[in-house]
């Protein structure tokens, strides 16, 4: 009960849950923009791409200032930028600058997301860590449900109000630079510092976490790219219906991840990563066999219950790799990898689906999954899945 007291870690989810408005926002508007900023749309998807390339540019660069700063001074100032760069896009009629203001929310983003999860492995340890972690999927995957509706709504009234949301990040950093308090940040510790991290992601374990959450994030954007196509095209439904089933998957993940504590008690976690991914690939295989949209909305609680148990118990892992003058660095590499998934995913997929049908890239991501099962099993085998890892 002592993290329900705990006002950092309300900071903490406040600003994870901007971070993660920074593609689930724009995402559903993108049609609404092409018109009134003079772009196409194939230009239109750079809105997207700009921002996750910047932020893979500023993670593990923010990773190394905030382990020899502190988290509190990457924190604040990333998280004002971010809102900053959102209320400029509202008052911005150019496509360009746009762009411009995009890649400098994905710099901040870079130093939000990473961060928190290292501010939230220096706070807690043990069963609080594993349920901090879960607070945090939960924050964001109720944060991901609501939004693009909500964006959505606001974009019928005019395609930049949806931004105005973003500018709610600049009180929330103000607030943090006043409130939290600074964990990291020794400097008398960064003597080899590099040397010291690149050991700490050099060894087995690590890398099956790291490969682990990369493949949770690819499989992801197989489901968000193609499972509204498929309920569209396939299904003969509405965006609407799509949505729907969005939100059906990221509440499961929700109620899931508040879970993660409870679960940890009970499971190792090397059988946590494995059963998550387990389901998130059966769920994968079974939207690609599912012929009717309740039977998809059955396949999405699986593959909510298995992302929601699968992303706590990773992020948990990975906190604990490194102690906590190296966590942000560590955790940096851990976090470029949700960017290098959400990039490469879906034009691997779209090599699998067809004119009339994208059934093929659900059987891909079903395929897929075997790799980090098998990997997992291996580690289990060897007893690396589930060491204990330093605090």
């Amino acid at each position: 009960m002592r993290l329900f007291r705990d006002p950092d870690l309300a900071i903490l989810l406040c600003v994870v849950m901007f971070a993660v408005t920074g593609g689930s926002l724009v995402g559903p508007i993108l049609p609404e923009m092409i018109a009134p900023l003079e772009a196409t749309q194939k230009s239109i998807g750079w809105a997207l791409s700009v921002y996750t390339l910047f932020a893979m540019l500023a993670t593990p660069l923010l990773g190394v200032v905030a382990d020899r700063a502190g988290r509190k001074r990457v924190i604040v100032p990333a998280t004002v930028a971010f809102g900053l760069a959102g209320l400029l896009i509202a008052f911005t009629r150019s496509f360009w600058l746009v762009l411009v203001f995009r890649a400098v929310q994905g710099i901040g983003v870079g130093g939000m997301m990473n961060t928190v999860v290292a501010a939230l492995g220096d706070r807690y340890t043990g069963s609080e860590r594993n349920r901090a972690m879960g607070y945090r999927v939960t924050a964001q995957s109720l944060t991901n449900a609501v939004i693009p509706f909500v964006a959505g709504v606001l974009a019928t009234v005019a395609w930049f109000v949806p931004f105005f949301i973003h500018a709610l990040a600049v009180p929330a950093g103000i607030v943090a630079a006043f409130r939290l308090e600074e964990t990291g940040g020794k400097e008398s510790r960064s003597e080899g510092y590099i040397q010291r991290t690149l050991s700490a992601i050099a060894n087995p374990r690590a890398i099956w976490l790291f490969f682990s959450n990369f493949m949770g994030f690819f499989l992801l954007y197989c489901v968000v790219v193609y499972m509204p196509l498929y309920v569209v095209r396939g299904l003969s439904l509405t965006t609407g219906h799509a949505g729907l089933a969005m939100s059906v998957g990221a509440g499961l993940v929700a109620l899931t991840a508040s879970q993660a504590g409870r679960l940890r008690r009970f499971l190792s976690e090397g059988k946590l990563v494995f059963a998550g991914l387990a389901a998130c690939g059966l769920a994968l295989l079974g939207i690609g066999l599912s012929w009717s949209y309740a039977g998809l909305l059955a396949v999405m609680l699986l593959w909510g219950l298995g992302f929601g148990t699968l992303m706590p118990a990773l992020n948990a892992a990975a906190a604990g790799l490194a102690s906590a003058e190296l966590r942000a660095g560590v955790l940096s590499v851990f976090t470029l990898l949700i960017y290098l998934g959400q990039t490469l995913s879906p034009p691997f997929f779209a090599l699998f689906i067809g004119e009339e049908t994208v059934r093929g890239a659900f059987f891909a991501g079903g395929a897929s999954s075997l790799i980090p099962l098998l990997l997992t099993l291996v580690l289990a085998w060897r007893g690396s899945a589930d060491q204990t890892p330093p605090s």
